[in-house]
Formats: C-alpha cells, sequence, structure tokens
C-alpha cells in the first residue's frame, strides 16, 4: 500500500514539473514571437502620457507633440515624438521617472537612427565634423572622459552647443558629449544600454 502511494506521490510531482516546464515554454515562445516588441510602440494614454509630453516639452520648448509610446531606443521607459519650432522631427527620450534624458533625430517606424556603439549617423541638422574643428573637439572630450572610445563627432542641433561626440567609456558607458563653442565639455547625456 505505502509504495503505490509513493509511486502515486512521484507520478504526480512529474506530472506538475511537466506542466510547469511546458507554461515556462509557452511563455518563452510567446515573449519572442514578439508581443515583448510591442510595448515599444504602445500608445501612451492618460497620466503617462501627459508626463511624457510635459517632459519632452520642458527638454524642447515650443516643440509641438506629434505622439508618446511606451519603450524606445536604448532601453528608455517612454518617448515622444515631438515636431520642433523650425519643423524638424525628434524624439525625445524619458526615463521611468518622466525626466527627458536626450533629443535624437526621429527615423520613423522603420527603426534606425541613433543607436549603441556609433549606429546611425548624424540627426537631422546635424552634419559629421571634420578638420580642424573635430581635432579639437575630440581633444576636449579626451581630457574630460581618459581612455574614451570615440564613436562619431558630429554638429548639435539640439541644444546650445554646437558640438557633440558621441563615446564610449573606458566603463562601458555609452554617452553623448556636448561641447561649447569655445571647445569645452558642457553636458554629457547617458544611454541607457540595451537588454
Amino acid at each position: 500500500m505505502l509504495t503505490a502511494i509513493r509511486k502515486t506521490a512521484v507520478a504526480a510531482a512529474m506530472l506538475g514539473a511537466f506542466a510547469l516546464g511546458g507554461a515556462a515554454i509557452a511563455g518563452a515562445t510567446d515573449s519572442k514571437s514578439g508581443s515583448a516588441a510591442k510595448p515599444q510602440r504602445e500608445a501612451l494614454s492618460g497620466n503617462a502620457a501627459a508626463k511624457v509630453k510635459a517632459a519632452a516639452l520642458e527638454k524642447v520648448p515650443g516643440a509641438t507633440v506629434l505622439r508618446t509610446e511606451a519603450g524606445g531606443p536604448y532601453g528608455t521607459a517612454y518617448h515622444a515624438h515631438i515636431k520642433t519650432s523650425d519643423g524638424t522631427l525628434k524624439v525625445v527620450l524619458v526615463d521611468k521617472d518622466y525626466e527627458a534624458t536626450a533629443v535624437q533625430a526621429d527615423s520613423g517606424r522603420r527603426g534606425g537612427g541613433h543607436g549603441p556603439r556609433g549606429a546611425g549617423g548624424p540627426g537631422a541638422g546635424e552634419t559629421v565634423l571634420t578638420g580642424d574643428a573635430k581635432e579639437k573637439v575630440e581633444a576636449a572630450v579626451r581630457a574630460k572622459y581618459s581612455g574614451a572610445t570615440i564613436v562619431r563627432t558630429e554638429t548639435n542641433g539640439d541644444s546650445a552647443a554646437p558640438y557633440e561626440s558621441h563615446i564610449t567609456t573606458s566603463a562601458g558607458k555609452e554617452l553623448e558629449v556636448l561641447v561649447s563653442k569655445d571647445f569645452t565639455v558642457v553636458d554629457a547625456r547617458e544611454h541607457p544600454a540595451r537588454p
């Protein structure tokens, strides 16, 4: 009798393990089939939409917010598609605390644009730096961030600093370093690493 009870208990435990394993596999398959990508394009509404819109307008005064969405580049929590006062389309990245962290060119729903380790190129209205200006900007950046790898250096279209250099620090952080017209580093925006 005791042996029959043990066999029944072992069989029940094995069935439970199979059921849990099957559920885990189904969940993993479901997330790979595209449902994990949907939150990055999910339109925001209500309080979240209002907070993201406010953060975008604080970052780019005078802009028109076209839409707000969950997710975005660099693993950001939210982003807002905007049109600046001069008609340029941009994307404002907003973190989970509803703070705008960066402004970049709007590459549309096709993807592209700025990406980690230098994917993409200059945003709208920005051009790659060459010659003396490039050398001076990069010298200022290297002085501030010793051991960093400079990915690209270009004009900057989204703040008062006329130049920017995209770098990867020796610690592996991806930064957009802003440089003034007198070639001084004035700010740096961190791009969160992608998951």
